[in-house]
């Protein structure tokens, strides 16, 4: 739900203020957004970019628990969060957040894979709209 938030207004605004800044994006952004993305990509193809680009500054539009990595992998760098399209400073749409990440941990991973359950069932047409986006990441 993160991804849908961002604003292609303001990233354009704050890349005029920041030229030299690249564009990092997931791509479960909206189009508009990757239009503006110097890279697309996957969490940890982000991650990767980030550290290996020769850019000083980096503007992220993805959950933006990822920052705190980057900043780790390369502490000589700027990351700024892309910005949300509504709500004020401090608001969910502007923080770019995903509440429900949070809410998955090792634990429940492995206890899903252990007893392959909760289970989830789809119907056929869902489950290949859903497998869209899956095929897409995983071409980028």
């Amino acid at each position: 739900m993160v991804h849908i938030l961002f604003s292609e207004k303001k990233i354009r605004q704050l890349k005029v203020r920041h030229p030299d800044a690249e564009v990092l994006a997931h791509p479960e952004c909206e189009e508009r957004v990757l239009r503006l993305a110097d890279h697309v990509g996957s969490t940890t193809s982000l991650l990767e970019r980030a550290a290996r680009s020769e850019a000083r500054k980096f503007i992220v539009a993805t959950e933006a628990g990822i920052i705190h990595q980057m900043r780790k992998a390369a502490p000589d760098k700027e990351f700024m969060r892309a910005p949300g399209r509504g709500g004020a400073e401090g608001s969910c749409e502007a923080c770019g957040e995903c509440p429900h990440m949070r809410r998955n941990t090792m634990e429940k991973l492995y206890s899903c894979m252990e007893n392959l359950e909760p289970e989830i069932t789809l119907g056929e047409e869902l489950r290949l709209r859903a497998l869209r986006p899956i095929e897409r990441m995983l071409e980028l």
